[in-house]
This record gives C-alpha cells, sequence and structure tokens, in this order.
C-alpha cells in the first residue's frame, strides 16, 4: 500500500470503464478512478490475496452523481476536516451507495484547481471489500471538467433505462456551462453551499450588488467563509467594520517588489508564496532574523500600534477584511485577530491577499481552504517566520515543544505557524487529512 500520507499536486483526472460493449450500464461493470499515481479504487476483496485497481458497480450511478452535484464538485472548496452531511452527500462519492460499496473520495473546487482526497477502510471493515488509497491530489480545473465530460459523453451513449433521463440532465447542464449569466449564478450558488435552485430568493441577487462594487474574487471568498442564508449579512457587518476600524495601510510599494505570483498550477501553493515573502524581505533589505513590529509597520505602510491588543468589541466577529479606499492604494483594514501575535500575522496577510489578488478592492482573511486563503497563510508565515532563519534558530533535526514554543516567542507568531512551517518543509510529519490540503 502507498505511502498514507502521499500528495501530489497537478495530477491528470482518469475515469475508465471496463467490460462487455453490448452490457448496459445499469449493471456492474469496471470502474476505475485515478490522478497521477493515485488509484481510488484499488481494493482488496474478501478472500483475496492481491489488489485490484477494479471497482464493480453501475457506471450509470456515477454518471448521475457527478451530473447532479457537477457545480458544488467543480465550485466549492473544502470546508474543514470534520464536514456536515450535506457536504458530505455534494461532495464525497461514497454517498452514491445503491448498493455497492464506494471509496472514500471526496473531491472539491478551488477554483483553478480541484481537489481530490481518498482516505483507505481500515482493517475489518466493508468485509466484501476494503478500499488501500489514502493520498490527496489537485489536478487542473479543465482537465477534470474535460474528464468528466468525456465519461458523461459514453454515459448517455451507452445502454441503460436512465438513459435519456441521463441525457436530459446533461443537456441542461451543458446549456447553463455555456450561458456566462447561468454559469455566474450557479457558481455563486455553489459557492454558497447549495445545491442547483435551492438558495433563497433574492440572495444571490444582493451578492451580486457587491460583485458590481468590489468585483467577483473578494466577494466569492466571502461567500465561502460564511456560507448560507447569512453570508450577505455578514459581508455587510465586515464592509462597515473595516471603514469604521481605524486601521490603514499602504501595500503598492510591496506588491510591486513581487509582482505576477504563480495561483498554484505547478506545484503546493506554499511554494509559491515562500518566494513572494523572500522577494518581499529583500525588497524591504532584511533578508535575516524576524521582524520587529517597527520593521513590519514600515513594509505594511501601517502603525505598529496596531499590533497591540483589543478587546472583543473592536474585532470582526466572522472574519478579517481589506477594503480599499477608492482609487488609490491605502487600505481600511478589519482585523479579527485581539493578541499582538495574530494581529501581526493577520496584517501580513492582507499583503499576502494584495499579492494574489492583484490588489482586489476586497480581501477577506478567512479560515476557509481556496487557494487564495491558503496563500495568504503561506505568504504570511514565511514573511515572519522564514524556514532558514528557523532551522538556525532551533538547530535540531527533530524539534522538541518546547523548541517550537522558544521559535515563536522569538519570531513573535504562534505555535501552530511554526509547525505549519515545519510540516510544509516535511521536518514534522503530516497527521491530519487538514494538514494535506492546506500544504498543497
Amino acid at each position: 500500500m502507498q505511502d498514507p500520507l502521499w500528495i501530489e499536486v497537478m495530477s491528470r483526472f482518469e475515469i475508465n470503464i471496463r467490460g462487455n460493449a453490448d452490457e448496459p450500464w445499469d449493471s456492474p461493470q469496471g470502474i476505475l478512478l485515478r490522478a497521477g499515481d493515485s488509484c481510488f479504487t484499488k481494493l482488496l476483496r474478501e478472500r483475496a490475496n492481491t489488489e485490484d485497481s477494479w471497482l464493480q458497480a453501475p457506471p450509470i450511478q456515477l454518471a448521475f452523481w457527478l451530473t447532479d452535484n457537477w457545480w458544488r464538485l467543480r465550485w466549492e472548496p473544502m470546508v474543514s476536516e470534520e464536514v456536515d452531511p450535506d457536504w458530505r452527500l455534494a461532495h464525497e462519492l461514497s454517498a452514491i451507495g445503491g448498493g455497492y460499496i464506494w471509496p472514500q473520495l471526496r473531491i472539491w473546487g478551488e477554483d483553478n484547481r480541484v481537489g481530490l482526497s481518498c482516505r483507505s477502510d481500515p482493517q475489518g471493515t466493508n468485509v466484501a471489500l476494503r478500499f488501500t488509497t489514502d493520498s490527496v491530489d489537485f489536478v487542473p480545473a479543465e482537465q477534470f471538467e474535460g474528464s468528466v465530460d468525456e465519461f458523461l459523453e459514453r454515459a448517455i451513449d451507452a445502454k441503460s433505462n436512465d438513459r435519456e433521463a441521463l441525457r436530459a440532465q446533461v443537456s441542461a447542464l451543458v446549456e447553463e456551462r455555456n450561458d456566462r449569466d447561468a454559469a455566474t449564478w450557479r457558481r455563486i450558488e455553489a459557492k454558497l453551499g447549495y445545491d442547483v435552485d435551492s438558495v433563497p430568493d433574492g440572495l444571490v441577487e444582493r451578492l451580486m450588488g457587491y460583485v458590481g462594487s468590489y468585483g467577483h474574487g473578494g466577494v466569492e471568498e466571502a461567500i465561502v467563509a460564511v456560507q448560507g442564508s447569512a453570508s450577505a449579512d455578514a459581508l455587510d457587518e465586515e464592509i462597515e467594520f473595516a471603514r469604521k476600524s481605524g486601521v490603514a495601510c499602504s501595500l503598492e510599494d510591496a506588491t510591486a517588489a513581487v509582482g505576477d505570483v504563480d495561483r498554484g498550477r505547478n506545484g503546493p501553493i506554499w511554494r509559491f508564496a515562500e518566494r513572494a515573502a523572500s522577494a518581499v524581505r529583500r525588497s524591504l533589505g532584511a533578508q535575516e532574523g524576524p521582524l520587529r513590529n517597527t520593521r513590519l509597520a514600515e513594509l505594511l505602510n501601517t502603525s505598529s500600534d496596531h499590533f497591540r491588543a483589543r478587546d472583543w468589541g473592536t474585532t470582526p466577529h466572522h472574519y478579517g477584511l481589506r477594503l480599499r479606499k477608492g482609487d488609490g492604494d491605502e487600505h481600511a483594514v478589519a482585523l479579527s485577530a485581539r493578541w499582538p501575535q495574530g494581529r501581526r500575522f493577520e496584517l501580513c496577510r492582507t499583503l499576502g491577499d494584495a499579492i494574489w489578488s492583484g490588489n482586489d478592492a476586497l480581501g477577506p482573511m478567512t479560515k476557509a481552504k481556496t487557494g487564495r486563503q491558503k496563500f495568504q497563510r503561506a505568504f504570511a508565515q514565511a514573511l515572519l517566520c522564514p524556514f532558514d532563519d528557523l532551522s538556525a534558530y532551533i538547530k535540531t533535526k527533530v524539534p522538541s515543544d518546547d523548541d517550537i514554543s522558544a521559535a515563536a516567542r522569538h519570531f513573535h507568531v504562534s505555535e501552530p505557524v511554526v509547525k505549519t512551517v515545519l510540516v510544509n518543509k516535511g521536518v514534522i510529519g503530516r497527521q491530519r487529512l487538514d494538514d494535506l490540503v492546506e500544504a498543497a
């Protein structure tokens, strides 16, 4: 069995069917699902001594599930390791059921790429068969779409009792995807966490009003941060909070030092964030060691007073937010962190967001697992706690808890920031699915 912490970025997604051409797709046939070196359908059958890569199940079930959930699979991101049942139904292949056992494969969208994570079945479960793959993979979004489209084209031409029903669903999906306005609606609906045509009346229209003022990118990040009917109210509150916060910064000089960034198409996002942070440090003339408050305030063109602790009444309730003032380069910022370490980190995230987004008018800083939020977090980590400096400070190959705590104090960051830097570099092993998803 492969390494249980296997991760691959920018693989190729494949759906393969093996069976008699005369057999209807309502009947079980061999199904192989793969991305790069990860075979999601690899399994051990009861009393078998060898692994098989082909699941036996009706391909028509997979076709209907992909069609029913296409918008959420393509656009709704992973929310957390502990997800609610509604998310699972739309994103986990095992939800297909239908009298057959499917692998624990999750599929979710991150704008220009699609994530796929698979968990093996523990020994002693699923007596008839046990899936054996543990992996996290990312594929280019257009390649995922192409593979699914090719499979659906085969499905609507294959023999099955439900062929005409599937043909109608696929035709409707293609029509919506080719209609710019309809596709925009469906994308927002999916990012809100709703199935097709289940969004509350007026919600998408209200959010589209914000899009008109601030653009798609930032508004959709806010949508993902607070999904559901409260999304627009939360965004309205955070915009107002940013306007009244009194925290301001100017990021033009720092963003100019970086230029364009790769948005995760050719490798893990944290690597590109690390390069961007190195460029910013070089522009500041601070290539080594911790960034103290005065130097960091200089970089962000803000006051070091903003790094001081605040009480709950002066921090947003939902997420942090960067809001550009008019047509200039000054940004109002609502910081959700209360304590100095967190406030330093969050203000660095505002710079990371401006770099990633090309200085969008609206930049939420949230806990979501979109590519944009991952870049923000990885950029702030690399800017405040560069790995080479961290290694030189710790001076050991296997850091202890005391080492991590001391390093956090030295670089004036939280202990989770230090741990994440060490995880990304392979010094500390990844223990959770969330670690893998965040690192990719």
